[in-house]
């Protein structure tokens, strides 16, 4: 038995030693990459960046910081994919919503959208307020909130119940639409997959290596991927026009 415990000992010092081992080194190629950034020496810094994402380090600041490199390099569709990537771990950052929207008013492609009403655009922002990550443990609290002042309820006096009912009431009011918001987060996370165009323009054709042209896009065009067949995408802009265009123009977020 001592000796299993001593095995087992050793084994979680060597995972913790590899942890700090990978963030010390993930720490140094950020580090690396700013400076290379500072010296203007834009594809030696996004060479650090990628290597530390290819070890598993994901966050939004070091597909922000990607990004920046990627757009002094003057790469725009790999900056808007780089932007994109950073927006899904922080979708509330004003800095990643300010690029995108600073790319978005470069693009060739003017895109004709229906104006948003004030109610969807309010509700629209309080969506994207929080990632889901974060929603999701907002939920669990407040379920155990709930559950905590149920169980008050058994042991509480007359007029305290009252006060453990509306808190109940209060809380409930608030997981509604924050339960909402995860959900549809999640559903769009399993159904809905959206790409940026990498290369300089694509045709979007009436079929998978069809000859008819429905409409061109330039780089750094986002797309909604409706449905993929033999190394082609069905995509449609964000005014819903549609069209196949073939993967290796894409990168997926």
């Amino acid at each position: 038995m001592k000796l299993v415990t001593i095995a087992h000992l050793i084994f979680s010092c060597m995972l913790i030693g590899t942890a700090q081992t990978s963030a010390s080194s993930a720490n140094f190629a950020m580090q690396k990459a700013a400076r290379f950034y500072e010296q203007g020496s834009f594809d030696s810094a996004i060479s650090c960046y990628r290597g530390v994402i290819e070890t598993g380090t994901e966050n939004g600041d070091i597909y922000y910081n990607l990004g920046n490199a990627y757009f002094r390099a003057n790469n725009i569709g790999m900056a808007r994919l780089s932007y994109e990537k950073a927006m899904t771990f922080s979708p509330s950052d004003p800095d990643i919503k300010a690029n995108v929207t600073f790319l978005k008013s470069r693009q060739i492609d003017a895109i004709v959208m229906a104006p948003q009403g004030f109610l969807a655009a309010i509700l629209s922002r309080a969506h994207n307020l929080l990632p889901l990550n974060r929603e999701l443990w907002v939920l669990l609290i407040l379920w155990t909130l709930v559950l905590a002042f149920a169980s008050m309820l058994l042991f509480a006096g007359r007029h305290m119940r009252l006060w453990f009912i509306y808190g109940i009431a209060i809380l409930g009011f608030l997981i509604l639409p924050i339960g909402i918001s995860a959900g549809a987060k999640l559903y769009s996370s399993e159904t809905i997959h959206e790409a940026i165009v990498l290369a300089p323009t694509v045709d979007a054709k009436n079929q998978p290596s069809g000859t008819i042209v429905l409409f061109s896009a330039h780089e750094g065009t986002k797309f909604r991927i409706r449905q993929s067949l033999d190394n082609w995408s069905l995509v449609s802009l964000e005014n819903g026009v549609s069209g196949w265009v073939p993967d290796a123009s894409l990168g997926k977020i």
